[in-house]
């Protein structure tokens, strides 16, 4: 503490003041990440990144037709978040790590962003302190420096900062603080005037196209240009004893066109980006957002009200941090008399005094520092605020990246303030400055904490439970996370609970099906597939998950209706003409399981369980002429599939070409690693035993029976090759 308070006393050298500064804003923005850095793509990164085309796609282009999960924007299924230039970014990550999706240089990416952000807010504040509050006082602290130092460490940055699609916030931030400088700069570089208003224009569309609330930058340099328009026009006439209501602004032609531009430039903004989103409104689930689908106003209000006291908490105190507030999280406030209005009511009162208390003390330079705290806490959140249009979420940490920034100021001039109160002794001034100081500590573990949340999936899921225990989808996810890490039994349970808070939940019920499925629990997940199909009809994964169960069961006629309503609801559907290709080989229809299979492939070049069974079924066939024209096809579309590798050595083997059939076993047993099976090293012996290379042979019927002690074939295989080199 004594640090913060005699920095400016100790050191003379402005220089070295700013260095020192500098390195502390560097280290608040790093530490409490850097050392989380290894971890995976979690939660929205699935959708934005892994899935997303438009990353991996050979046209700069693309991302400029899609949202920011790579839907078509001008689809009725698009959430019309337009953020090419953010997709611009994971393409550059991707290209620069070879073209592949490295988790650790996606997160080292977003925290040189957040560091860059930090600097810029620091800039920034220097720059409004600046023409705000120019005298100086000894006994005060760098409010502006001090502020970027509790932003670089909120914890409730975490998720931006961690979670590789939260570099939306942080570029739009980094382009935000852009546009502001260069606005502050146009209000007094009276030669580049124009130039800094072009760059700012420029820059507050680029914060736009990185996330829609970076518009709100320009209505920030608006609310600043005026506040400086009225401190000024004050002051001069304070000193001629004038009255604030006798004021009459007088602008100079330049700020009128500054000013213009500026509103002009707001307005081609909101309309390209309406023209853009097809001239529709983005169409969200009840699940998504329930406050806004509900019929009474009364509930719509008191429940919006209350999210933002909720996310001013968050700010605060922010404790409770959670990936995902839908879906139960924060029930409805449907009474007015229950105790959650009491909080609403407060946050009015409280917003209400701090107005009148501003008319009262509006000659104070002090005065408009609050207000530009306020705007810059309240104009980037409005577009998340549910006023305009309904957003497609309860609360979302990251979207309060800007407006935090905005609280931080608030909290710090307020706190430094209190130290020049007059009833407030020496010794208890110090008090505000030793707990800003245990704050920043208090945030930047917290902020450590929370991070390591983020490392992966399964932390991220369980912590949402502590937080959101009311919440479906954080058990859902929760039992996904459960299944990728075969702990079946909790994966059952956390389904379960899902649909026990939300009984229309017809992805929770796919899933247990599925998995039921898979452990040949067949009546009770065909019981759970039936109930996602009432609850959604056109549910394309779980008729054929149910198809599968019906042709494990025997049900083959039931199977195939079932197959053919998914690729209804989904023509262009892989899996399932895989399953139905499956289905026709059970009924000994190999050319149509040839055929079904030959189509998924053309729809998914990658689909390795279908190459597998294609090979497979000319082998088995003694199809070797069309296997040959095929082989090629599927080492270019599954290089790395041990299982295509596995079909292709047998075929070889079967026609004599044993040193081809040698290489792809060979090959095959190195891509299944751990997962190797008896019976490859039992074929790579019968082909050594074949090609009359017998120790081979006999190494490789070992091997598979020392993995499978009894393996019939390999034991009858091992015999024949002793008697036939006892005789030789």
């Amino acid at each position: 503490m004594c640090i913060l308070r005699n920095l400016n006393k100790n050191l003379k050298d402005p220089n070295a003041k700013i260095f020192l500064k500098f390195v502390s804003v560097l280290c608040a923005s790093s530490l409490p990440f850097i050392f989380t850095l290894n971890g995976d793509f979690v939660f929205d990164d699935s959708e934005a990144i892994i899935k997303n085309e438009a990353v991996k796609s050979e046209s700069w282009l693309e991302s400029f037709y899609t949202d920011f999960w790579g839907t078509n924007i001008t689809s009725d299924l698009s959430h019309k978040s337009y953020r090419p230039l953010t997709v611009w970014s994971f393409r550059l990550n991707y290209l620069l790590s070879g073209n592949k999706l490295s988790a650790v240089e996606f997160k080292a990416t977003n925290l040189v962003c957040h560091i860059i952000s930090c600097l810029l807010l620091w800039c920034t504040l220097r720059s409004i302190l600046g023409r705000l509050k120019k005298h100086k006082c000894k006994k005060c602290i760098d409010i502006g420096w001090l502020t970027t130092v509790v932003f670089a460490v909120h914890p409730v940055h975490v998720e931006a900062v961690s979670g590789a699609v939260g570099r939306a916030d942080l570029l739009a931030a980094t382009a935000f603080f852009l546009a502001f400088l260069c606005y502050n700069q146009a209000m007094t570089k009276t030669g580049l005037h124009y130039f800094y208003l072009t760059a700012t224009v420029i820059f507050a569309a680029m914060s736009m196209l990185f996330k829609e609330n970076g518009i709100t930058v320009l209505g920030i340099c608006l609310c600043y240009d005026f506040i400086i328009i009225c401190k000024e026009d004050n002051t001069s006439r304070s000193k001629k004893k004038k009255q604030f209501y006798d004021i009459q602004l007088l602008p100079s032609a330049e700020v009128i066109i500054r000013i213009t531009v500026t509103v002009l430039a707001i307005m081609l903004l909101l309309y390209g980006r309406w023209i853009v989103m097809g001239g529709a409104p983005p169409k969200f689930k009840p699940t998504d957002n329930p406050a806004s689908f509900s019929d009474s106003k009364m509930t719509k209000v008191f429940t919006f009200s209350y999210l933002y006291v909720l996310n001013i908490l968050l700010l605060i105190w922010p404790q409770w941090l959670c990936y995902d507030w839908s879906m139960g999280c924060v029930p409805l406030v449907e009474d007015p008399l229950e105790y959650r209005v009491v909080f609403v009511l407060a946050m009015y009162f409280y917003g209400v005094a701090v107005v009148i208390k501003f008319f009262k003390a509006r000659r104070k330079r002090d005065s408009w520092i609050k207000v530009m705290a306020l705007l810059l806490l309240g104009l980037p959140f409005l577009p998340a605020a549910n006023i305009f249009y309904p957003v497609g979420f309860v609360i979302a940490e990251r979207v309060l990246y800007i407006p935090s920034a905005g609280y931080c100021l608030y909290m710090v001039f307020g706190l430094n303030k209190l130290c020049h109160y007059k009833l407030v002794t020496k010794k208890m001034a110090s008090i505000p400055y030793y707990a800003v100081t245990f704050l920043i500590c208090i945030y930047a573990l917290k902020s450590y904490e929370r991070s390591y949340d983020w490392q992966n999936e399964h932390a991220l899921f369980l912590s949402g439970a502590e937080v959101c225990p009311l919440n479906a989808k954080v058990h859902y996810n929760i039992a996904k996370a459960a299944d990728a890490k075969h702990e079946y039994d909790f994966a059952l349970m956390e389904y379960k609970e899902a649909i026990r808070l939300h009984p229309n939940y017809y992805q929770a019920m796919n899933n247990l099906g599925n998995l039921l499925k898979n452990q040949k629990v067949y009546s009770e997940a065909e019981y759970y597939l039936r109930k996602a199909i009432l609850r959604k009809i056109d549910f394309p994964a779980a008729w054929m998950n149910l198809g599968i169960v019906l042709a494990s069961t025997g049900r083959y006629d039931e199977a195939q209706k079932s197959y053919t309503n998914a690729l209804r609801y989904r023509s262009n559907y892989p899996d399932c003409l895989y399953n139905l290709g499956n289905l026709y080989l059970d009924t000994n229809k190999s050319d149509h399981a040839l055929e079904s299979w030959l189509h998924a492939i053309k729809l998914k070049p990658g689909h390795r369980l279908a190459w597998t069974n294609i090979l497979a079924l000319l082998d088995n066939t003694g199809q070797f002429d069309r296997a040959l024209q095929i082989i090629p096809l599927a080492i270019a579309s599954v290089p790395d599939a041990p299982s295509v590798q596995f079909a292709i050595a047998n075929i070889f083997g079967k026609m004599g070409r044993y040193e081809e059939a040698e290489k792809h076993f060979l090959k095959a047993i190195e891509l299944f690693g751990r997962r190797v099976q008896a019976i490859h090293y039992a074929n790579l012996g019968v082909l050594y035993h074949r090609w009359k290379k017998y120790s081979d042979a006999e190494r490789m019927y070992k091997r598979a029976l020392k993995l499978q002690p009894n393996f019939k074939s390999a034991q009858k295989n091992l015999e024949t090759l002793k008697r036939l080199t006892l005789v030789t």
